[in-house]
């Protein structure tokens, strides 16, 4: 299946998105066009590295594309999609990567000119084709558009379709929490100067470790608390420094930290 895309917004999500399509070719550089605002260095900075289209054309985007990627702020989406409220396609699906934005916001705007919309939440890791991917249909989509975006966000990762009222609670799980695993991760590589070794190889070390923790869960055998509590013996190094972890209130503070992101979700759909 090849489609042409057209992604609107040139930041992180971008392209960590364009980046896993290219990666081993899973999507053609050519069928890749991107504008963004007003950053050009930016763009001139994608097409060099990813080999993909870039134009300032509403027209020439428009007609490029078999599906829309909305991917800019969501305090600018009104902006970056009104140039395009009369020229996109119809049946053409814009498929947003926006925190809060709601389906009904972006059908809406449209008006009469009923364009089929997606919401999805990926995360950064697209870029090396992990990404986990809710999302959400909206009133317009038919099979084959659905198909077609699924089949894209598949390449990036793994999906799941959900309850739009999910979407905000994703967000603050899965689109967010990356960024609490590298700040763990952070943290371990410090630890592991303080005690000796070597940063380069602390990198290492620890990034296998949380992937060999992580592709145990997937397995489903046993849970997150079962798994710690088998590697945990009484009197233990285990037991040394998860008491540090209970002391501080670790766990505690990693909750608070998701309910607040999927607060900040909740805010961003309401202005």
């Amino acid at each position: 299946m090849t489609l042409n895309i057209t992604m609107i917004g040139a930041g992180s999500m971008a392209e960590a998105l364009i980046g896993g399509w290219v990666k081993d070719s899973k999507v053609s550089p050519d069928s890749i066009m991107v504008t963004n605002y007003s950053n050009d260095f930016k763009l001139q900075e994608l097409k060099k590295k990813y080999g993909i289209s870039i134009s300032r054309s509403v027209d020439k985007l428009s007609e490029h594309a078999d599906v829309v990627f909305l991917a800019c702020k969501p305090k600018d989406w009104e902006k970056a999609l009104d140039p395009f409220r009369f020229t996109m396609k119809q049946g053409t699906p814009l498929v947003s990567v926006m925190a809060g934005v709601t389906i009904q916001s972006m059908e809406n705007f449209f008006g009469d000119h009923a364009i089929p919309v997606i919401r999805s939440i990926p995360n950064t890791s697209a870029i090396v084709q992990a990404s986990m991917t809710p999302y959400s249909i909206g009133k317009w989509i038919s099979l084959e558009n659905k198909k077609a975006v699924t089949h894209l966000l598949q390449f990036v990762g793994q999906i799941a379709e959900v309850p739009e009222e999910k979407i905000d609670a994703m967000t603050a799980l899965t689109g967010t929490g990356p960024a609490y695993i590298y700040y763990l991760m952070e943290s371990m590589e410090k630890a592991a100067e303080k005690i000796g070794i070597d940063p380069e190889l602390a990198r290492h070390l620890v990034s296998q470790t949380l992937l060999g923790a992580s592709i145990r869960v997937q397995e489903n055998v046993f849970s997150p608390k079962s798994l710690y509590e088998q590697i945990m013996s009484p009197g233990g190094t285990t037991e040394a420094g998860f008491n540090v972890l209970k002391e501080r209130g670790v766990q505690d503070a990693m909750v608070e930290c998701i309910e607040k992101a999927y607060e900040r979700s909740q805010e961003l759909g309401n202005k």
